[in-house]
């Protein structure tokens, strides 16, 4: 991110190299904070991720509180880390780029969001998993969030499918609950495709309970690390590329 004086303010962000819009949720978040500052910025945004966006990864929300967070530091502006966090949860509402990313990037660590909401509104409650933990994932492509959350028949389904989710979780088995009661959900959301259901049917033929990500044409599953290379080695078989992550436990901070 660079910031320069200017006659007036402007924002303009790229995603590994590509555009993006002006209604995008980092332009948003930048724009809120410049409105707070008041002077004129000229802001450039470079967001790299490796994974594609849309595909269910939260790099829409990621990118929201991380352009928060910098701007907040960059510009002297003295709002707190939870200030800054709503700032990029409301920013993500009205781009309707997600509906939760933002609390769950904020605490880090494998999350239940018990109560919706922002940061310091909602609530979020960490579960203890083993540092020997991994997340590997796996996309066809993007699912468009924006039409998916503006479809309400859709929203309700989703609010249906979630309720007593939280109450059935079980905490002495945290991995095993937590993939069960996904899958249990995105069957029941309705919006996995054929082939990504014949890949999650595929792992757990292997004893690999997964998942479709939330939103977005991927799987996800989460595994001792030790097992990691066959869960890995499923999947290029079946041509998608395995992504293999450690869980962090501390949230989005400055560096």
């Amino acid at each position: 991110m660079s910031l320069k004086k200017g006659s007036s303010s402007s924002v303009a962000a790229t995603f590994n190299g590509g555009r993006l819009s002006q209604r995008s949720v980092s332009v948003r978040v930048a724009k809120r904070l410049l409105e707070l500052d008041g002077r004129p910025w000229r802001v450039d945004i470079t967001h790299t991720s490796r994974f594609e966006s849309g595909s269910g990864y939260g790099t829409s929300g990621a990118g929201a509180l991380c352009v928060s967070l910098a701007l907040n530091e960059t510009m002297a502006l003295s709002l707190s880390t939870l200030e800054v966090a709503q700032i990029a949860h409301v920013s993500e509402i009205e781009c309707r780029t997600g509906l939760g990313t933002v609390a769950s990037v904020f605490s880090g660590g494998l999350t239940l969001r018990t109560v919706p909401g922002a940061p310091g509104v909602g609530k979020v409650s960490k579960v203890d998993v083993p540092s020997s933990l991994r997340l590997i994932t796996a996309s066809f492509g993007p699912i468009s969030t924006r039409a998916v959350l503006g479809r309400v028949s859709l929203k309700r389904r989703i609010s249906t499918c979630g309720n007593g989710l939280i109450q059935r979780f079980d905490r002495r088995a945290p991995q095993t609950s937590f993939m069960m009661l996904s899958k249990q959900f995105s069957e029941c959301v309705g919006l996995m495709s054929q082939r990504l259901s014949q890949l999650v049917v595929g792992l757990d033929s292997t004893g690999f309970k997964s998942s479709m990500a939330m939103l977005g044409e991927s799987i996800f599953c989460l595994i001792p690390k030790d097992l990691a290379p066959t869960v890995t080695t499923f999947l290029q078989r079946r041509g998608v590329t395995p992504n293999v992550s450690r869980i962090a436990n501390s949230g989005a901070h400055l560096l």
